[in-house]
């Protein structure tokens, strides 16, 4: 059974309180660097890439989950999501301006985390950028925010938890990038500290 098939329909507005910042802070970026061509890896229902196209700005995601595609065709600003595995995208290299993901990597398998960062950087266009939000937990991260994030994720099912567990000690976000020569442009904290938006670009800084 697919993971998403009944929560799908609700997905959005049981999210939409507690990230509606970073999504109106993602389309504070895409504002200012003026992105031509976007891609939102695992893109769920395509919440980011409705915001952005009411307001001009047109992108497409992928995502694996058919029950989460269906809700990217409604709504008032339906967009362009396809059935596609992020560790194997189905573009061509330097594509995109700017290739996005929110929430997904510390959900999947650490093998899988790296190829979808791998992927990414495979279809950026050299001197464009990457865009990644999801856990960071350190010292700065208040107590509580660890205490409901780790809340959060074991109500997510055991396989999600595991991998979310993994996540962490393998060394989140830093891990996963490590390697990767990208320059770092802009980060932005949500969720007293546990939350980090990370702005990226592959090739050197002009």
């Amino acid at each position: 059974m697919e993971e998403y098939q009944y929560s799908a329909k609700f997905y959005d507005r049981l999210l939409s309180p507690f990230i509606r910042a970073i999504r109106i802070r993602v389309l504070s970026l895409v504002k200012k660097y003026h992105y031509q061509s976007i891609l939102d890896v695992c893109c769920g229902t395509g919440d980011q890439l409705k915001l952005l196209k009411k307001h001009g700005f047109n992108g497409e995601g992928i995502d694996i989950s058919d029950a989460m595609l269906s809700v990217t065709k409604k709504g008032e600003y339906p967009v362009d999501c396809f059935h596609q595995d992020a560790t194997q995208m189905q573009y061509e290299e330097a594509k995109f301006d700017l290739v996005m993901t929110s929430f997904a990597l510390h959900e999947k398998d650490h093998a899988a985390a790296h190829k979808i960062v791998r992927e990414m950087l495979r279809v950026t266009a050299e001197g464009k950028d990457i865009l990644i939000v999801d856990y960071e937990l350190g010292e700065k991260t208040s107590s509580v925010s660890k205490m409901l994030i780790y809340f959060i994720e074991w109500l997510a099912g055991r396989e999600h938890f595991r991998n979310f567990k993994s996540y962490i000690k393998k060394g989140g976000l830093p891990e996963l990038l490590s390697g990767c020569g990208l320059q770092e442009l802009e980060r932005h904290y949500f969720a007293q500290h546990g939350i980090i938006l990370i702005l990226l670009r592959k090739g050197k800084l002009t």
